[in-house]
């Protein structure tokens, strides 16, 4: 006993577009890893250097990120 040429082809072409879906979530996985590292990455740095910001200007510093402009610097002799 045998499957049909026409359905031993479906079965064929569904395993294919599955196993094609798999590796391209896999895929997906992996570059979400990559992002992921990416962003704490930034988030490491962004730590950092708000920290440092906030030694030399005051805790309630804020920053202009489009002018540079500071704002709320608890230590106006700190400004530079």
């Amino acid at each position: 006993m045998k499957l049909t040429k026409k359905k031993l082809e479906t079965l064929k072409e569904v395993l294919k577009n599955k196993d094609e879906a798999l590796l391209a979530i896999g895929q997906l996985e992996m570059r979400k890893g990559h992002f992921l590292s990416e962003a704490h990455n930034n988030e490491q740095k962004f730590q950092v250097i708000r920290a440092e910001l906030q030694k030399k200007y005051g805790e309630d510093v804020q920053i202009d990120l489009q002018t540079g402009e500071i704002q709320n610097a608890s230590n106006d002799l700190k400004k530079t």
